[in-house]
């Protein structure tokens, strides 16, 4: 079956010093794919490549079977969402989210009536005379999601929109907006440096490292079966043995005193940590910590060695890429 977004053997972008590996992916209609990954891995300047802003050396973009790889930005069926909203100040949000029909060629009676159906698809149908600072953060974004909504994009591109927002507030928009996206069946690339985030929002996730993808899968195989030591180290919770091997952190457990019989690595307890309403054990391993589950109450500083049952250990996977 032909992919509703595909992108073939991208190389690199000319204004930037960012080199990409081999990045191909495809993204079906109606699909959220999430990439994530550490900053400065080039999540952003793929975002703006796909978008036009900037330019690929190498490969091809295809939308719904389309070449738009030599599409100049502003005839791309494609809309972008910043970081920040860049709402212009002077405009009321109606004529803010109504301003790029303009270039479309559509008449302000028209353009105003769109707008006003998408200000009601972001639950903001009271504020369509507001101006952008008597507004919140979360509504902000929710007018600059309008905006680019009303364009009718093939493909929605998001780039960290949930940034700038304080903890809950960011929670809330991560729902708010994929139960959106998907009631709108709209095919959209969402770029974070979250794992949750990504976890949540993606249908499919793509692990994003130094210009390359080093693994794309759904959510849970990507967070079960880390295909590398890297993966396994930024999104996965998982201890690495070696190149070849990992375990999940849920299958370690604390000893207080050696046994032969068992593969195990000395440790200090360093803290406890709460998370999700479960205590956890923080502990100094290696020159690295590690969450551990302990149910034994070990103190802090006290000496221990972290081990597992072998069965639990597992193998990396070869890279794995969708298509």
């Amino acid at each position: 079956m032909t992919s509703f977004i595909d992108v073939r053997d991208a190389e690199k972008c000319f204004s930037s010093s960012e080199v990409f590996g081999d990045v191909s992916f495809h993204i079906e209609e109606g699909e959220i794919f999430s990439i994530v990954g550490p900053s400065g891995s080039g999540k952003t300047t793929l975002l703006r490549c796909l978008a036009g802003l900037e330019t690929f050396s190498g490969g091809s973009v295809h939308i719904d079977g389309e070449p738009v790889t030599d599409v100049k930005a502003n005839a791309r069926p494609i809309s972008l969402v910043f970081q920040q909203p860049l709402l212009f100040p002077h405009m009321t949000v109606l004529e803010n989210i109504s301003y790029g029909l303009k270039f479309k060629h559509i008449k302000k009676k028209e353009r105003l009536a769109r707008a006003s159906v998408f200000l009601g698809k972001v639950g903001m149908e009271k504020y369509g005379a507001s101006y952008p600072h008597e507004l919140s953060g979360g509504q902000r974004q929710r007018i600059a999601l309008a905006r680019s909504l009303v364009l009718s994009p093939k493909l929605l591109l998001l780039d960290e929109p949930f940034s700038s927002l304080d903890k809950k507030l960011r929670e809330e928009m991560r729902e708010w907006v994929r139960t959106l996206l998907k009631q709108q069946g709209i095919t959209a690339i969402f770029v974070t440096h979250d794992q949750e985030e990504a976890v949540m929002m993606g249908d499919v996730i793509g692990v994003f490292k130094g210009g390359t993808f080093a693994q794309i899968g759904t959510p849970h195989s990507v967070y079960e079966h880390p295909a590398t030591p890297d993966v396994a180290h930024f999104f996965g919770d998982n201890w690495v043995i070696d190149e070849d091997r990992y375990v999940p952190r849920r299958h370690l457990y604390l000893l207080k005193e050696k046994r032969d019989n068992l593969q195990q690595w000395p440790g200090v307890v360093s803290g406890k940590r709460l998370l999700h309403g479960i205590a956890f054990s923080q502990v100094d391993l290696d020159g690295k910590r590690t969450m551990i589950y302990d149910s034994t109450g070990f103190e802090e500083g006290a000496e221990v060695f972290v081990t597992m049952d072998p069965a639990n250990i597992r193998t990396f996977q070869e890279k794995k890429s969708i298509g």
